[in-house]
């Protein structure tokens, strides 16, 4: 059986028009595994290193499955750096720019105005830290009735970082029917976090 690629998947043409442009032929080991059950909507948990490709193995079935046409978030990433916020926020709108899937990313130590004001127009995916991301929750800034995607990436950092007891808030704010995608370099994190 020859090598996948992400045209197996039954991925759109305008996702893998921008995966081409990004020069992402194949999918990684992370990503075969991945994306299949991502698009199926299953949850999934995932021990997997950073450079994996691990941001592309969620980042693909989320820009798939996003309906552009609905302006309120669809889908909430959680990270544990501002600098991740970015990076994903980066990767999520190369891989959807054809189909114009927009991403916010909230973090601390920047304008919650500006935040706020991205959030009140048309954003399909928000990207962001725990500690702001349950500032605009609490604030009623960050609509979520029609969210059904959640990511935890990096969990285990989020962890070692102390957000535990925030994520946990973050997740009681969030629809219960929704699909949830863990990723974590180490599997201790599973007792830790109720999903």
């Amino acid at each position: 059986m020859g090598k996948k690629e992400f045209a197996d998947y039954g991925i759109g043409e305008d996702v893998l028009k921008a995966l081409n442009g990004l020069g992402y032929f194949q999918p990684t080991k992370v990503q075969e595994e991945v994306i299949p059950v991502a698009l199926a909507d299953m949850d999934v948990i995932v021990t997997s290193q950073t450079g994996s490709g691990k941001t592309a193995s969620f980042g693909i079935p989320l820009c798939e499955k996003i309906l552009w046409e609905e302006n309120r978030p669809q889908a909430l990433v959680l990270v544990p750096t501002r600098e991740l916020a970015l990076q994903v926020n980066e990767d999520i709108a190369n891989i959807g720019r054809f189909r114009r899937i927009k991403a916010t990313s909230v973090f601390g130590k920047a304008s919650f105005e500006r935040q706020k004001s991205e959030l009140k127009q048309k954003s399909h995916i928000v990207v962001g830290t725990p500690g702001r991301v349950l500032d605009h929750l609490k604030k009623g800034t960050f609509p979520v009735d029609k969210l059904e995607y959640l990511i935890l990436d990096e969990a285990d950092e989020m962890l070692n970082m102390g957000f535990i007891d925030q994520v946990e808030e973050i997740i009681g704010f969030l629809p219960k029917e929704r699909q949830t995608l863990l990723f974590s370099a180490t599997m201790p994190v599973l007792s830790l976090i109720h999903i």
